[in-house]
């Protein structure tokens, strides 16, 4: 621990000089007297005692009681220099940790116990001049008060006159105004005042009047619009009736509706179904005509010949019969049909 006032703390460090390894258990601390530790302290720029206000010697005089415990930092801080550069190691650790703590006690034994010491003492030293300052010009402010009510008399005289009256009219004013705060009315005539208080009166009467009205006609739009919610609740009513009735009767419009098209569905399968049984004779046809078309194809010209010679027909209209060009013209068609058949032969 760092005790005596003069004491200047020093930390001697051996090394091993082959291995360069810190022999702690052969460290020791020396406590010895050093005179040139107990210098003043000096102000630098930011802290100069003009700044606060403040005389060089007596701001002197205040950080007297600091100058031991800086000049013990001071040797902290050359030892902190030596044990920061150690390896960090667990034989350093112990070392780290006892100069901490060191430290430590020069910042809270040291410089925080000189700042609450001294704050306190001009704290308490400013609160002493207070208390004398407040009993001291007590006495001086009660014969200026005295010497002020007396000078001051008839001017207060005439102020509480007026304020009295003031007072009176912002009573009978009261009734036609929401506020009368900060409201003057002592240098009013009578006469003015009472045209003032006359107006606010008229005013206020005519607001009531309006807000009456307002009153009843809120009052009438509301029956109003009861007596059309019950007319509006009546067409309603009709209107789901009539509703009603629409669509029980479109019910029985679909139903029948829904009748005559299964007849008509029935009827159009039958026909559709006629329909395809005639397209697929048809296409039954079309495909034998076919297949006898390409049979003939296929055949031997003699027979294709044949065949050909076989669709060769005609017929005397009924009005013609009797005619000998006609009946030529028949005898002919037939030698040629005759005549062909031979030439299909040879």
């Amino acid at each position: 621990p760092i005790v005596p006032a003069s004491g200047v703390l020093k930390r001697h460090f051996l090394y091993n000089i082959m291995s360069k390894d810190v022999a702690l258990d052969q460290t020791i601390w020396d406590v010895h007297e050093n005179q040139q530790s107990f210098v003043p302290i000096e102000f630098t720029e930011e802290i100069k005692p003009d700044l606060f206000g403040l005389e060089a010697a007596k701001a002197t005089e205040m950080v007297s009681g600091l100058s031991v415990t800086i000049a013990e930092r001071k040797v902290l801080e050359n030892a902190y220099i030596d044990v920061i550069e150690l390896p960090i190691t667990t034989e350093t650790l112990p070392v780290f940790k006892e100069l901490r703590l060191k430290i430590v006690k020069n910042r809270t034994q040291g410089i925080t116990k000189w700042k609450e010491k001294e704050k306190a003492f001009y704290l308490a030293g400013g609160n002493f001049i207070q208390a004398i300052y407040n009993k001291e010009i007590a006495i001086n402010e009660e014969m200026e008060a005295k010497l002020m009510e007396a000078e001051k008399f008839f001017e207060n005289q005439q102020k509480a006159i007026a304020k009295e009256l003031n007072d009176t009219r912002l009573l009978k004013l009261a009734p036609y105004v929401d506020d009368t705060t900060g409201l003057t009315f002592a240098e009013f005539s009578d006469e003015d005042f009472d045209d003032y208080v006359l107006g606010k009166k008229t005013k206020f009467e005519n607001a009531q009047k309006e807000a009456e009205a307002e009153i009843l006609r809120i009052e009438n739009e509301r029956l109003a619009k009861i007596e059309s919610d019950k007319l509006i609740l009546a067409e309603n009513n009709r209107l789901k009736t009539e509703a009603d009735a629409k669509e029980k009767a479109l019910e029985k419009e679909r139903s029948e509706n829904q009748r005559l098209l299964a007849i008509e569905k029935s009827k159009s399968d039958k026909i559709i179904a006629e329909a395809k049984a005639k397209a697929d004779a048809e296409s039954e046809k079309l495909e034998a005509e076919r297949i006898e078309k390409l049979n003939l194809e296929l055949a031997p010209i003699k027979f294709q010949l044949q065949e050909w010679i076989n669709t060769f027909y005609i017929k005397i209209p009924e009005s013609l019969e009797q005619n000998e060009t006609a009946n030529e013209i028949l005898s002919k068609f037939w030698a040629f049909k005759s005549w062909s058949n031979n030439q299909i032969k040879s």
